[in-house]
């Protein structure tokens, strides 16, 4: 199993080029932006390339989470097994780095910072009722990457890899012969389909 865990470590650094927010209004998408580009504080709107004009608009808490599982992908090839206790712990630093870097984007957090810019409440409200915020596939590779990672590491912590190793194998070689055995029925239905046709008389 330690062998596999360096794919979806890759995998959560990858999506990070992936689309993962979008920003629709009345079912109309007026902003996207992929994992990085959220990081960098940049944001495509309305098909032209917008960033914040200060360093504020730079999200570090996701800036935090590359880093992380960037090292855990380092440590993984420098270290080896060894570095099984740092690797869920990269694992788990990026995923709350991902919560939190992400939560300022949600419908609470905006109308907070309405509130704090001194807007109309109601109509802040309003509005933002208008506002779907949808998080895309990038996002959530990165987390179930991230999650598969961290439950690899422990396994390899706690002893129980080769048990879950030989679980995984049974759950799919079971999946198989289920999957053997729906085409064998598959096929004896379409044979026998094919039968009765052939034997039907000819009509006048």
């Amino acid at each position: 199993m330690w062998k596999w865990i360096r794919i979806p470590k890759g995998l959560a650094l990858v999506a990070f080029l992936l689309p993962w927010m979008t920003v629709s209004c009345s079912n109309q998408k007026i902003a996207e932006a992929s994992g990085f580009g959220l990081a960098l504080g940049r944001i495509t709107a309305m098909g032209q390339a917008s960033s914040a004009a200060d360093g504020a608009a730079v999200n570090l808490w996701l800036i935090l989470a590359i880093l992380a599982i960037a090292g855990g992908l380092f440590l993984l090839v420098k270290r080896g097994r060894e570095s099984a206790k740092l690797v869920l712990g990269t694992s788990v630093a990026a995923l709350v780095l991902i919560f939190v870097g992400t939560w300022r984007y949600s419908k609470e957090a905006i109308l907070a910072e309405a509130g704090k810019s001194g807007g109309n409440g109601d109509m802040d409200r309003a509005a933002l009722a208008m506002i779907q915020i949808n998080w895309e596939i990038g996002y959530w590779i990165a987390l179930l990457s991230l999650v598969a990672a961290a439950v690899m590491a422990w396994l390899v912590m706690s002893g129980k890899e080769e048990e879950a190793e030989a679980k995984v194998r049974a759950l799919a070689a079971d999946a198989t012969e289920k999957a053997k055995q729906a085409a064998a029925k598959a096929g004896d239905a379409i044979d026998g389909a094919t039968q009765k046709k052939d034997d039907e008389p000819p009509k006048a």
